[in-house]
């Protein structure tokens, strides 16, 4: 035996109201899975990218005012050296958003940076009255060396963190194109509900008119 007519549509206004608390439940839930990953990227992804873009700016820095000295266009090594130090200080900021892979080369990025401190720090000694080229030679190449193994190293980093932001981005994408899919599902059946509640209206009012 069917149910009453009214009593039906209470059901189907019920189930309306549930279907369009479900809708905005869905699209609240997908902004606040979208909010999350884009935090998470501008904590960690993002940080970490600037500071090593900003290692491999300082160490070609540092390379570039090398040039300068053994081309005798400087007297020391002091400019170089002020790079290294603003190396240091990018290196102490990428560990706070660095995984511990990335964590590892950033070690291996600051014992080289320190080698290349102490190199820079000998040259000036081989030019006390005239200059040792044999020497400087001989440390230009290591220093030469290790500046390349830093800039090889921070650009590395850099890569990884720009995809880790693009891996996010299209994650964030993904969960944008789901939420917005499951709301437009729950409307659909919320439409289809709507549709029902009259046709069941349509019904009561044609067992008042029959009274």
């Amino acid at each position: 035996m069917a149910r009453p007519a009214a009593v039906q549509i209470q059901w189907w206004f019920r189930v309306l109201v549930l279907l369009l608390i479900a809708v905005d439940l869905a699209a609240l839930a997908g902004s606040v899975l979208i909010s999350r990953s884009v935090r998470v990227v501008a904590a960690e992804a993002e940080p970490l990218a600037s500071a090593t873009a900003s290692i491999r700016h300082d160490i070609l820095a540092a390379q570039r005012d090398l040039f300068r000295y053994l081309a005798e266009f400087s007297d020391d090594t002091s400019a170089a050296l002020s790079h290294l130090t603003a190396l240091t200080t990018h290196v102490k900021a990428a560990r706070a958003s660095a995984s511990p892979e990335a964590g590892r080369e950033l070690d291996v990025i600051e014992q080289s940076a320190e080698r290349y401190r102490k190199v820079l720090e000998l040259m000036p000694r081989t030019a006390e009255g005239s200059r040792d080229w044999s020497r400087l030679q001989e440390y230009s190449a290591t220093a030469i060396e290790l500046g390349n193994a830093v800039e090889d190293r921070a650009t590395r980093l850099a890569e990884a963190a720009q995809a880790e932001i693009h891996r996010r981005s299209v994650a964030a994408d993904r969960i944008a194109t789901a939420a917005t899919w499951v709301a437009v599902g729950v409307f659909a059946v919320s439409i289809l509900a709507v549709l029902a509640l009259r046709h069941w209206w349509k019904q009561f009012e044609d067992v008042i008119l029959g009274f």
